[in-house]
């Protein structure tokens, strides 16, 4: 574009803008941009001075002296001067200046040359600025207001509702980061700011809800590890201490892994979510916080007396360093990895390559010596109970892939085709491995009927699964639902509604009956499984009650300095459009959140694709209920403690493991006797799943000086341990199954003990059942029944609505996340 054409259109512009009375601010504005920019490019040089030709000039040309009605040649790179627009008395300048300077001509050129005056070329060009400068004043003016009012606008729309954002959070930060400096700086003894900040940061987001957390750098690595189920070591999960014992603090054996492996579970499904849980599943149900001998510690300087405090004072010590002498143990040995090499449950770790592991180490220095880059190897010395010496063993440091298909088998005969999948969480690879399970058990029943039938039913066992990735339970979903079925959806306040469909055909066939074990521990991802196939009927749900009920999702943001932030995000639908979350969360009084049980009357109805009743805010309730085994207090007690590993480190060393091993009479005898020792000298208690609520009442009970009740409690714990003694003959069976499974598991992988434990489940056992049971199988999904909202007996019945709910979030959108 020349220099000319600048001028021109906004000429242009200009009139046809204001003439027709455009006068809109977006228009203005741009009017005002062209003038501007056009008013940049004048010359420097003044005999190129650019004017706008107000006459229709053929021609331009080459001049040093403009004659009016004269032509000129098409020579110059410079535009023509209007000159029928020059006054007369210009004119008579010129043909003066012609009688005194004649034209001069260059030699070998036909152009001419013309010398003005300078003061003249200024007076002409600031007269025609003047008169340029009035013509566009109007419009200049409008333009120029016009500009103003929509730039005004245009900042106050962006810039207010950002400047309120700024100013609703600096004011926190401000402080926040006030208060921190002040105490770094001047408080009496040092102080850990990183350690107050996350103190201040968890104990913020506590008062939303238990899912909500801050993850400092090894929690955000642990999580991270914990969802795509593969990190970098060997393949053992160790335990020992940690902490040292406080004043009147119990010593507790953290568990911990190469991998962190224990402490996945508590990742997904915080414990704070769990107790709250159960507290509210049961009002008359007492949960016991993990860190309730902590909370008893903080109050015992309220109530407890000096000997009381000093009491539980040698008791935490002599827990403490029984633990010490316990030293890094192995407590889980992965299949493929360091069961392979010879590692068992029970091992005792004593040193990694040439580091040697003295008393009181901490489990996070052993497992940052076990772990490194794979490809490389490392030596690990241990000690085996029934086995003399020190053994030593070098193992491969690789990628190690944490199955989360624990077990894939047939139960009973193969020629029944029935298939048991056990699935205990869901990271990155758990479609894959349940892929793959499922065809390895198509092809066993194939070959066991030589052929004639595949795979005729199958038990898909959750209990216990945590969840995970919400893409791995559409993975598995979509291995089970028929193809364009809608498995999950989301929706929050700041969450877009989305929703998953399962976009290819199921590998399971139709025909092949589907049973869903769950409890009350299936959660999160596992629920997305569960409800997918009771809404779409392609599968029963077999267990004693109802599911954890967590239908929220969460969302982890990666922060600075390898954190990451884990918070809620939204809330999920089944494919009948109920949300399955069972605990409401709100802020409560003293800074933490407040948690209730969803209300039975503010639970609506909705229906599966047969029509069934099925309701939201309960998590997912059974559609075939076989109760679970009721474990006694005597058998939490002896799992807790830690007993029944002790007794099988004390029988390894006397005896060796046989084809036909059971625990006979003699052999539960000898256990007794173990138990009753450690009883009685003090190393074991076995009240102690009511110490907590018995010592709270001991403290109130002081307090208030009433004596003689005390005197009473101290009565109601000896007979408390008279019936848990009776309890060896009562459970004597399930304590005898425990007893075995601890001893086998210091010789056998786990899934030789899973596939031992299920042939005596009753829960599997009635799942397999009902399998086998065509009609009432069928009664259970309502097949037969299509235009009825009546299902089996222990379908959810007596409901006022009379048709599908079309007023609860996400019931007809569709949504995904």
């Amino acid at each position: 574009m020349d220099r000319t054409s600048l001028p021109e259109i906004h000429k242009k512009l200009t009139y046809n803008i204001f003439n027709n009375k455009m006068k809109r601010g977006a228009a203005s504005t741009l009017v005002s941009i062209l003038f501007l920019v056009s008013s940049t490019k004048v010359n420097t040089r003044i005999d190129a001075f650019v004017l706008p030709s107000y006459a229709n000039l053929p021609q331009t040309a080459t001049i040093s002296k403009c004659r009016p009605g004269k032509s000129y040649p098409h020579k110059s790179r410079i535009e023509v001067l209007d000159v029928q627009k020059l006054t007369s008395r210009q004119s008579q300048l010129y043909a003066k200046k012609d009688e005194q300077d004649p034209i001069e001509k260059d030699k070998g050129s036909d152009e001419t040359t013309v010398s003005i005056p300078i003061a003249q070329k200024i007076v002409m060009i600031w007269k025609v600025l003047s008169t340029r400068f009035l013509n566009f004043l109007p419009s200049l003016r409008v333009a120029i207001a016009s500009f103003t009012v929509g730039a005004v606008f245009a900042l106050t729309v962006v810039f207010v509702p950002v400047y309120n954002s700024v100013d609703k959070m600096s004011e926190p930060v401000t402080l926040f980061e006030t208060i921190l400096t002040d105490l770094d700086q001047g408080y009496v003894d040092d102080v850990d700011t990183r350690k107050l900040f996350e103190t201040g940061v968890s104990a913020m987001l506590k008062s939303l809800d238990p899912y909500t957390e801050f993850e400092g750098k090894q929690e955000a690595s642990d999580l991270n590890e914990s969802v795509s189920g593969k990190y970098g070591g060997i393949g053992l999960v160790i335990s020992g201490t940690n902490i040292p014992p406080k004043p009147a603090a119990s010593s507790l054996n953290s568990i911990s892994s190469d991998n962190n492996k224990g402490n996945n579970k508590n990742k997904i499904l915080p414990n704070d979510a769990v107790n709250d849980n159960m507290r509210l599943l049961d009002d008359d149900t007492i949960a016991l916080d993990d860190d309730g001998e902590e909370d008893e510690d903080l109050l015992g300087g309220l109530g407890m007396s000096n000997q009381a405090l000093s009491q539980k004072r040698r008791e935490d010590q002599k827990a403490y360093e029984k633990a010490v002498e316990r030293g890094i143990r192995v407590v889980n040995a992965f299949e493929g990895y360091a069961f392979d090499y010879g590692m068992r449950p029970g091992d005792k770790l004593v040193a990694v390559d040439d580091w040697r592991i003295e008393p009181g180490t901490s489990v996070e220095e052993v497992r940052n010596r076990l772990r490194g880059e794979p490809g490389s190897t490392v030596d690990i010395t241990f000690q085996r109970d029934g086995v003399e010496g020190e053994n030593k063993v070098t193992l491969p440091r690789t990628v190690v892939q944490i199955a989360d298909v624990k077990l894939a088998t047939m139960i009973g005969d193969p020629k029944d085709g029935i298939g048991y999948i056990q699935l205990s969480g869901f990271s990155a690879d758990a479609g894959r491995e349940v892929r793959n399970a499922i065809f390895a058990l198509q092809q066993v029943a194939e070959n066991a009927s030589n052929g004639n039938q595949s795979l005729q039913g199958l038990i898909l066992d959750l209990r216990g699964n945590p969840g995970g990735l919400l893409t791995s339970a559409v993975d598995v979903s979509s291995l089970l639902v028929p193809k364009g079925s809608e498995i999950v959806s989301a929706k929050g306040r700041g969450f877009p509604g989305l929703t998953y469909r399962s976009r290819v055909d199921p590998i399971l066939d139709p025909n092949t009956k589907l049973a869903v074990l769950v409890n009350e521990s299936t959660a999160s991802a596992a629920e997305i499984v569960s409800g997918a196939v009771q809404d779409l009927d392609v599968g029963v749900i077999v267990g004693s009650g109802r599911t954890f009920g967590k239908g929220l999702v969460q969302n982890v943001e990666s922060l600075p300095f390898d954190t990451a932030l884990k918070f809620t995000v939204a809330k999920y639908y089944t494919p009948s459009g109920r949300c399955i979350q069972s605990t409401n969360y709100s802020n409560g009084d003293d800074g933490r959140y407040k948690a209730s049980k969803v209300a039975e009357k503010d639970k609506a109805v909705f229906y599966t694709k047969n029509g069934r009743e099925v309701k939201d805010g309960g998590g997912v309730l059974v559609d075939y209920k076989v109760e679970a085994p009721k474990a006694s207090a005597l058998e939490v007690t002896l799992l807790r403690s830690g007993v029944i590993s002790d007794f099988a480190a004390e029988w390894c060393k006397t005896h060796e493991l046989t084809n036909n091993f059971a625990v006979d009479e003699k052999l539960y005898r000898d256990f007794q006797q173990f138990v009753m020792k450690q009883v009685k000298d003090g190393e074991l208690k076995l009240d102690t799943i009511y110490r907590g609520p018995i010592t709270e009442l001991k403290r109130s009970l002081e307090r208030s000086g009433y004596t003689a009740s005390a005197k009473e409690l101290q009565q109601l714990q000896a007979s408390i341990m008279q019936e848990m003694s009776k309890d060896f003959d009562k459970y004597k069976n399930d304590i005898k199954e425990d007893v075995a499974t601890g001893i086998l598991a210091r010789y056998l992988p786990e899934s030789m003990l899973i596939d031992r434990s299920i042939q005596t489940d009753k829960q599997v056992l009635g799942a397999l059942q009902i399998i086998r049971n065509q009609s009432q199988f069928n009664k259970l999904l309502a097949r037969n029944e299509m235009t009825t909202n009546q299902g089996a007996s222990n379908v959810i019945a007596n409901s006022d609505r009379t048709g599908p709910s079309t007023d609860v979030p996400g019931a007809k959108v569709s949504m995904k996340f």
